[in-house]
Formats: structure tokens, C-alpha cells, sequence
């Protein structure tokens, strides 16, 4: 399931390819990461970089000919949304982020379940060092952390969807950590939780996540 190196499809890897002679540091991680080994279409793609990513999202979109927003200008926060003419193409959205004051670990270990924690790493080798891939392999939903909900309580909500999308079990003390994060939802905004619940009412059977 883990192959040594990885190549990403249509225009994520024109836009990849491009990004890559713009910032050769830039590494692709979460979902779009998780979609690759599960061989889902990529239709976002998350990097982190360690210079400005809104000069170089800026840059990124000039090249492809793309939209430009600087979505956080205080965290350094860039999306591109590319409409390729490429046959297999289609709408891409590209998010870029610096990475301040902490290292790709540290980064990796503050979001929010190991299938989401894969990194790809410059031409094509994986970082995992949290076994995102393993767990993903054993349909295992793994928090990166013990305060990974409470970080950050809409993971409650994304637990269950995840569960359901992927067809997952929850690993050992999830149950608890849903639970003891869940009354926290009240401090997330309600267009946060919004945005969850009508993911999860997109699912095949949403009733399940719901």
C-alpha cells in the first residue's frame, strides 16, 4: 500500500511540479496525501513551506494562470484555485502555509489523526512518523495526540464522519477523547460546525454520521 515513492496525478502534478521550482522545500500533507495511497481523486492539495507562502502562493498562481487569495496573512496562509484545461483535470484548490516557529514534526503532530498526518516529501518520499499509513491500512482512526480534540473540538464532529467516509474503527480511547472534547463544541463557530455536519450529510449514508 506504501510504495517508496510517489507520483500525483493530472494537473495536481503540474501544479506540484510547478510549486516545486517556486519553494523545492515544499512538502504535500494531509488528506490529499491520505487520498493518494487510497487512490482517490485530488482535488485539494495542503503544503507547508518554510519561506513566505504568500509570496510564493503568489507566484504559484501567476505561473499557473490561477486565482490568488491570501486566505491568513497573520499565519501565512495561501490558496490557489486553478481551473485546468488539462483533460484530467479539473478544479484544483492549493493551500500553502509557512511554517513558523516549529519543524514538520511539531506540525505534524498538532493535526488532528494520523491518516491525515502523512507528509510528502520533495519528488516523492513519505514522511510518517506518526504510522498514518499503517493505520490507514488497518482502518484504524488514530488522534496524533491525547489533546488532539480538545485542541481543537470540531474533530469530535470529524471523528464520526471519518469513521463513516472511510470505514474506520475507532481506535483504543477515542470514544473517551469524542466525549470528553464534545461539550467544548460550544467554543467553536458555528460556521465551523456547519461546515463539518454538511460534510458528513454528504456521505453516501449520512445517517450513519449524523
Amino acid at each position: 500500500m506504501t510504495p517508496a515513492r510517489f507520483e500525483l496525478p493530472g494537473n495536481a502534478k503540474q501544479a506540484h511540479q510547478r510549486l516545486l521550482s517556486l519553494a523545492p522545500d515544499a512538502v504535500l500533507i494531509g488528506g490529499a496525501v491520505r487520498d493518494l495511497l487510497l487512490g482517490r481523486a485530488l482535488h485539494d492539495l495542503d503544503y507547508v513551506v518554510t519561506g513566505d507562502a504568500l509570496d510564493i502562493g503568489r507566484r504559484l498562481a501567476d505561473a499557473l494562470g490561477a486565482a490568488y487569495y491570501p486566505l491568513d496573512e497573520a499565519r501565512r496562509i495561501a490558496r490557489i484555485v486553478w481551473q485546468s484545461e488539462d483533460d484530467e483535470g479539473g478544479r484544483l484548490v492549493v493551500d500553502i502555509a509557512s511554517l513558523i516557529g516549529v519543524t514538520l514534526l511539531e506540525d505534524i503532530q498538532r493535526r488532528d489523526f494520523t491518516l491525515n498526518a502523512i507528509a510528502l516529501l520533495p519528488y516523492g518520499d513519505l514522511y510518517d512518523p506518526l504510522g498514518g499509513a499503517a493505520d490507514l491500512e488497518s482502518r484504524v482512526l488514530r488522534p496524533c495526540s491525547p489533546d488532539s480534540l480538545l485542541n481543537d473540538p470540531v474533530r469530535t464532529i470529524r471523528a464520526v464522519r471519518f469513521i463513516q467516509e472511510f470505514d474506520l474503527k475507532p481506535a483504543s480511547g477515542l470514544d473517551y477523547l469524542v466525549w470528553h472534547a464534545a461539550p467544548y463544541l460550544k467554543c467553536v463557530s458555528p460556521e465551523r460546525q456547519r461546515d463539518e455536519f454538511l460534510k458528513a450529510l454528504a456521505l453516501a449514508r449520512p445517517h450513519l454520521a449524523v
